[in-house]
């Protein structure tokens, strides 16, 4: 009669995600890149944290006109960049 359609919502379905400390003695970094658009407005960044899960460093860096997968390689250049120079 009166023809209406339903959509039903996705269900989500939620995990839990734990970070765990590298190693003793060990750093752990953490990466991410996006874009607005793609591409579009993109940046990337990263944070290094030690065994005892302690701030070590961090950076972030805009990319101008960039897609996401670009934003994440750079993102992943850089940390590896920062490493090679810090030693």
């Amino acid at each position: 009669m009166f023809r209406i359609t339903i959509n039903h919502p996705i269900t989500l379905v939620h995990r839990e995600i734990i970070w765990q400390p590298p190693l003793l003695n060990w750093f752990k970094f953490n990466i991410d890149g996006a874009s607005s658009g793609n591409p579009d407005n993109a940046s990337c960044g990263g944070v290094f944290r030690d065994h005892n899960a302690d701030f070590v460093y961090a950076f972030a860096e805009p990319l101008g006109f960039a897609s996401s997968y670009f934003a994440e390689l750079c993102g992943a250049m850089t940390a590896i960049e920062i490493v090679y120079d810090k030693n």
